[in-house]
């Protein structure tokens, strides 16, 4: 009866919520070598979207390189900062509300759930490498007043190994960025909530 009783509680916050939040119809509005133009919008208001995610990258060499090289002249434009605060400018402006995701890329498009660095010191690198790389887009979604921000997208090692590391770094976004924070989950990291009690949802 106990258990019953807590379902229904969960029942009723869940559809409470859901009353009070609008629906997210949200799309990924990818990186181009140009600048977005309107009739590119055009095309997500004939869909109802009414977010979507700009998603700078930064690139490593393979998945024990410990060092993220990002917002370069050797770029596409939407992967860089100015192009990602281009595109959130012009999506804001038509009343499309954002998430900002920075993605890492790897060399030979290796997959990024299995980053594992072979030393504790190119751990320590990686992880000063990747509050460089977070913490400037971070930045970003606070002066651009984007509503969510995402720490980190398919990072299922990197997390697994360095859990301290990922908790401290949710507090120093905390510090610049007032909005919501997610993760972005490979769809086989469903097993529990990769930062315990000190995670950020967007509930």
């Amino acid at each position: 009866m106990r258990n019953l009783g807590l379902l229904v509680l969960c029942f009723l916050q869940f559809c409470c919520s859901g009353e009070a939040q609008k629906k997210l119809n949200g799309v990924s509005f990818v990186a181009s070598r140009e600048e977005a133009a309107q009739p590119h919008v055009d095309e997500l208001m004939k869909i109802y979207a009414n977010s979507a995610s700009v998603m700078p990258f930064g690139f490593i060499r393979d998945v024990a390189s410990p060092t993220i090289i990002f917002d370069t002249e050797r770029q596409w434009f939407g992967e860089t900062g100015k192009g990602a605060k281009q595109y959130i400018e012009l999506l804001k402006k038509n009343g499309i509300q954002v998430m900002v995701k920075p993605q890492i890329w790897i060399g030979g498009g290796q997959f990024t759930g299995t980053i594992k660095m072979a030393s504790p010191e190119d751990w320590n690198v990686l992880e000063d490498s990747y509050d460089k790389f977070i913490l400037n887009y971070a930045e970003l979604a606070e002066e651009t007043k984007a509503p969510i921000f995402c720490i980190g997208t398919e990072l299922e090692s990197f997390v697994k190994n360095r859990p301290e590391y990922w908790n401290e770094l949710i507090a120093k976004i905390r510090k610049i960025y007032s909005g919501k924070l997610t993760y972005a989950a490979n769809w086989d990291e469903y097993s529990e909530p990769p930062f315990g009690n000190n995670w950020i949802s967007l509930a």
